[in-house]
């Protein structure tokens, strides 16, 4: 029965994806009946306008996304049995990440540059986004772990994404690389089928050709070994073929994310994992899923235009990530050899904390006097003082300094925050990025301007308000979807990145709907900046924090006891459902009020906390407070070089952020 059942799944699959091509031929802003497609093809009627839309529109563009989902999903698929990692995929591996920014460099650097050269850009970003995750996953002892390769290649694509984001928002690109930075395919014309064509054919007909080692290899080290089956030069080749079918992918539609990772667990689920099976279904699976998805992204909007591929793509593929990480079969997700770790050395809080205020201070001071229009030393004291010219109290007191006490708060804030998840969840990664507080928080901000306007943006009030109401309501569903004695795994960001791409495609696809200035703002909000800076927003979010921030410190004692353990805690008196569930509501609201105002700040909620507990131990006391100073001064650092880097236009604080946190992730990545 089930070699009958084996035999029928690869032509049913290609019946039912012919049929999806022949509806995106057919279906379209000008319906065009069957029978004019049959005449069309046979030649007859060749000036006609339907000859001409399905000639220079329609068929191109289907055919370029049947290929583009084909190359995905089998580059996928090879992932997966190389790596014998179920997490692995072109989106989430770095790939597409790390092709979109070199696609957007080289745009920005050489704008008369070929399609070919494009294609050729995007294979070398492709590589260089790879090549970071293996690197990462070569150096981490254990080897190549499920989880951590699969937070690496997150954080390297969150990377990528935040430097793609603060290029576009720096040259004034938002609405011109829409479909670049987020995956769609418009615009298609015969020279970009017969350009991606040949890399495509040849990636296919490569991964056929190395299936049965891939199947081999996938069965583990020992038994390629054993069968005497040359392991390096299947994973040499095999990554060259990732390679040529993501960047040709990517060249043509962007980061198209989940179809390299949901289809073939889809498939295998149908055939099993020998790849001479998996491959050929993959193949047709992908191709007629994102065929699929660009009809529906193309027409579901009717005459008001339509939705980029990779926010369709998104909403299919997060379910069924969720569903990956979730499922019984990969419960060894969470499994990992507890190791020894010789203890650390630490300085004594009385005296790193007063050095922390003072190099905070410091640099409060150089930021206070460096900028586009800089002023002597003594112009500055002088305006300190309120001797200055106009001119110079206007400048200082009405932009640098409460842009400076804005940056303060909200670094202070966000590190707080993480301090406060890194000691609840127990989980040394956990930050709240990635567990979905920003996403919700924009998914929740922009329903707010869709109820109420533009105009709600002016109010003090509802904007922080809806921030807190939207990142609590992610953060609590990823605590709901990893109950059951699962909060402190891997398995919970993996959670908030799947939460987090639903919200965000959410988030756009709603802010499309409304207004460009709304998506504008969407833009500038996902990469975090300062430019809400002002004496109304400094007053709401310091009215917050002073209340709040305090109120987590009186509650060092009992995050000293959840760091030591669920069994720890109890034999200690501690209720750990209430306590839990109460601090990551705290810090969640304490997240939440500054990202409300000034948009993500990816991994400074992560990167602070460590670093303070890297100076001082693992007492909350002494911890809370310095990563709150830490925090300050990282954005004051990366307000500053944002704002300096280029001529004539700002680089927003959260990118640079992201480029000091990444890094440090993925340096913690490869610790015990």
């Amino acid at each position: 029965m089930k070699h009958w059942r084996d035999r029928l799944v690869l032509p049913g699959a290609v019946g039912l994806v012919a049929a999806i091509f022949a509806a995106s031929l057919l279906v379209g802003p000008t319906e065009i009946p069957l029978e004019t497609v049959f005449r069309v093809l046979r030649g007859q009627g060749v000036n006609s306008d339907s000859h001409l839309i399905l000639r220079d529109i329609r068929l191109p563009r289907s055919l370029l996304t049947l290929m583009v989902g084909a190359s995905l999903a089998v580059a996928g698929a090879v992932m997966q049995g190389v790596t014998r990692n179920p997490l692995a995929g072109p989106s989430i591996m770095g790939l597409s990440g790390g092709a979109a920014l070199a696609s957007l460099i080289s745009l920005i650097a050489w704008p008369a540059l070929s399609y070919n050269g494009s294609i050729v850009a995007t294979f070398v970003g492709a590589a260089v986004g790879y090549g970071c995750v293996l690197g990462v996953a070569a150096l981490t002892p254990g080897g190549f772990s499920p989880v951590r390769i699969a937070l690496a290649g997150a954080v390297v694509s969150a990377l990528f994404s935040a430097v793609t984001q603060g290029l576009v928002i720096a040259y004034g690109m938002s609405s011109t690389m829409l479909y670049r930075t987020i995956g769609g395919i418009t615009n298609v014309t015969w020279d970009q089928v017969v350009a991606v064509a040949p890399c495509c054919v040849a990636g296919l007909a490569g991964a056929w050709w190395l299936a049965p080692g891939i199947t081999i290899l996938s069965l583990g080290d020992d038994v390629a070994r054993n069968l005497g089956l040359r392991s390096f030069q299947i994973r040499v080749a095999s990554t060259v073929l990732v390679l040529l079918l993501t960047g040709s992918a990517v060249a043509v539609a962007g980061p198209v994310g989940f179809v390299g990772l949901m289809t073939p667990h889809v498939c295998r689920l149908a055939v099993g994992a020998d790849q001479r099976r998996l491959l050929p279904l993959s193949l047709v699976a992908g191709a007629g899923l994102t065929t699929l998805a660009d009809l529906i992204a193309r027409t579901i909007l009717g005459a008001r235009g339509e939705l980029p591929l990779g926010i369709v793509t998104s909403m299919l593929g997060a379910p069924c990530f969720l569903w990956l990480i979730r499922s019984r079969r990969h419960q060894r997700l969470d499994v990992e050899v507890p190791r020894q770790v010789p203890p650390r050395e630490c300085w004594r809080p009385r005296v790193v904390l007063p050095l922390a205020a003072g190099l905070l201070c410091a640099i409060f001071l150089i930021a206070l006097h460096h900028g586009k229009a800089e002023f002597p030393l003594d112009a500055t004291a002088r305006v300190l003082v309120g001797q200055g010219r106009p001119e110079e109290q206007l400048v200082l007191w009405s932009i640098r300094i409460p842009r400076l006490i804005f940056a303060v708060l909200i670094g202070v804030g966000v590190a707080v925050a993480g301090t406060i998840l890194q000691a609840v969840l127990r989980n040394d990664l956990a930050e709240p990025g990635i567990l979905g507080v920003s996403s919700g928080a924009s998914l929740a901000i922009v329903v707010l301007l869709a109820v109420c306007g533009h105009s709600a943006l002016g109010s003090l009030f509802l904007v922080p308000l809806a921030g807190i109401c939207g990142a609590l309501g992610i953060t609590g569903l990823v605590y709901l979807l990893c109950r059951g004695g699962q909060q402190s795994s891997p398995k919970l960001l993996l959670t908030g990145v799947a939460l987090s791409s639903i919200a965000s495609s959410m988030t756009l696809l709603l802010s499309l709907q409304l207004s460009s200035e709304i998506h504008a703002f969407v833009v500038a909000f996902g990469a975090g900046s300062m430019n809400a800076a002002g004496w109304n927003s400094i007053a709401m979010l310091a009215a917050i924090l002073v209340l709040l921030v305090p109120l987590a410190w009186s509650f060092s004692p009992t995050l000293n006891v959840l760091r030591l353990g669920d069994q720890a805690a109890m034999s200690l008196g501690v209720a750990l459902p209430g306590w839990s569930l109460g601090l990551l509501s705290l810090a969640v609201a304490i997240c939440a009020s500054c990202l409300a105002v000034a948009g993500d700040m990816i991994f400074l909620g992560m990167i602070a906390p460590h670093i303070a507990r890297r100076l001082v131990g693992t007492d909350h006391a002494a911890v809370i407070p310095l990563a709150g100073l830490v925090g300050a001064t990282l954005v004051i650092l990366a307000d500053m070089i944002g704002g300096s880097i280029l001529p004539n236009s700002e680089i927003p604080a959260g990118v640079f952020v992201s480029a000091l946190g990444a890094p440090y992730f993925l340096y913690l990545l490869t610790r015990p």
